[in-house]
């Protein structure tokens, strides 16, 4: 009410008090007449509480008739009631039109609590995940998806930045990309976005590569052959044409070679059995073969800890260091050093290190090192006659081992590449072997 409505309901209490208070003096009558008048006011006050309670609680759209302040305290809570309605009618209204856009994504879309309970998903993580409401609200998303990469990457989402690729649930040869949205600080926003033709398209650009791969690898094998048998038959006019072509003929071999080592790595299998790797052992071999590719142009140092074993994939360990080794060599000029280290950090985590003195990298192309046929200028690659595949076959292993690149280089002064290997990686069978 306003001060106005007071002021006025205020007057009117003081006239009926003054007549009360008159008629006790001229009937003289005191007592009688202020009960009278107090027992009066107390049955209207008690009559019009119950007709509030009783309004409030029935729901009635009109308030109750009355007199005085019950009046304006009637028509204010009507006028409060009205105002809740149409806000709440506003609210529903936002709520369906919200309900509306989100059932129209194609992706499925659920919110979670930080015990990945499910709180809320919308209509297409019915369709794609078979959730149904409101049965599922509430309940534990790794309970009603029952995939335990699925739960091994829920467990550590947010504390590393990656996207995980899983089947439907309703049918294995539907493929979802699973992305994760913080929302707010006790939420997260979980979008499953349908991928099968992406997957199927990639299935067959690999089949492709690697069918196509092993059609040339037999005939090239036979003209490599035929060339090498009559590089010393011709004259010193054929003689270096025949060279040139047992060349280009040994880099296409080459990337023949990556092509099919690369799909082979795609195919999320790795290329052999989880051991236990001596990675110095490995390291002494592939000093070896770097010492021959280098012709003794590059000082090549190899610090490895002894007693320091991972757990993986020998061959493909083996296929990713001698490829950073490689680089190290054919991108650092003659005189150059080569430092290669096996070691772990302080933090608990493997390293393995590349480092050269080589012609380095510009800062723009670092990020674009491991995709597949990336070059870093056209006259390096003349140069130096690589595939364009090396490092993109690097990331691919070391996804398979859980690990990552890391890449640090100075234009001309040298790169520095690295493997980081998670410490549970580290294998204690070969060292319990020893001690045993």
């Amino acid at each position: 009410m306003t001060r106005r409505q007071w002021r006025f309901h205020a007057t009117r209490f003081a006239l009926g008090t003054a007549v009360v208070l008159l008629v006790g003096g001229f009937s003289g009558y005191w007592w009688p007449a202020i009960g009278i008048a107090l027992a009066a006011y107390t049955a209207w006050l008690l009559y019009n509480t119950w007709r509030l309670h009783r309004w409030l609680r029935d729901g009635d759209s009109e308030p109750p008739e009355s007199l005085g302040v019950w009046s304006d305290l009637f028509e204010q809570i009507s006028r409060l009631q009205r105002r809740y309605r149409e806000q709440q009618a506003r609210n529903q209204a936002i709520i369906k039109e919200f309900q509306s856009m989100t059932d129209a994504f194609p992706d499925a879309t659920l919110v979670l609590d930080e015990q990945d309970g499910i709180t809320w998903f919308n209509s297409a993580a019915e369709r794609m995940l078979g959730l149904r409401f409101p049965e599922d609200s509430g309940q534990p998303l790794t309970n009603l998806l029952r995939d335990p990469e699925f739960a091994n990457w829920m467990a550590v989402d947010g504390k590393v930045e990656s996207r995980f690729e899983m089947a439907s649930p309703l049918d294995p040869n539907v493929h979802l990309s699973v992305h994760s949205v913080r929302h707010r600080e006790d939420q997260r926003l979980l979008i499953l976005r349908d991928v099968t033709d992406l997957h199927n398209l990639e299935q067959v650009r690999r089949d492709f590569v690697a069918n196509v791969s092993h059609e040339l690898r037999t005939p090239l094998t036979v003209l490599l052959g035929y060339l090498e048998s009559l590089g010393d038959q011709f004259d010193d006019e054929l003689g270096p044409a025949v060279s040139r072509m047992q060349e280009q003929a040994r880099q296409m071999q080459a990337l023949l070679n990556d092509l099919l080592e690369l799909s082979r790595l795609q195919s999320d299998n790795l290329g052999g059995e989880q051991t236990s790797v001596d990675v110095c052992a490995i390291l002494m071999q592939l000093k070896e073969q770097a010492l021959e590719i280098s012709q003794g142009n590059h000082d090549i140092d190899v610090d490895c800890q002894g007693g320091l074993y991972l757990t993986g994939s020998e061959a493909d360990l083996e296929s990713a260091f001698r490829n950073l080794i490689n680089n190290a060599i054919h991108y650092t000029p003659e005189g150059g050093r080569i430092t290669v280290r096996w070691k772990e950090n302080a933090d608990g985590q493997l390293a393995f290190n590349v480092s050269d003195t080589g012609i380095g990298i510009p800062r723009r192309d670092i990020p674009r090192l491991t995709e597949r046929f990336y070059r870093v200028g056209s006259d390096r690659s003349r140069h130096t006659g690589g595939t364009g595949l090396g490092l993109s076959i690097v990331k691919h292993v070391l996804n398979a081992h859980d690990a990552r690149l890391v890449i640090e280089s100075v234009l001309g002064e040298g790169s520095t590449f690295t493997c980081l290997f998670p410490a549970k990686r580290r294998s204690l069978r070969q060292e319990r072997k020893e001690q045993a």
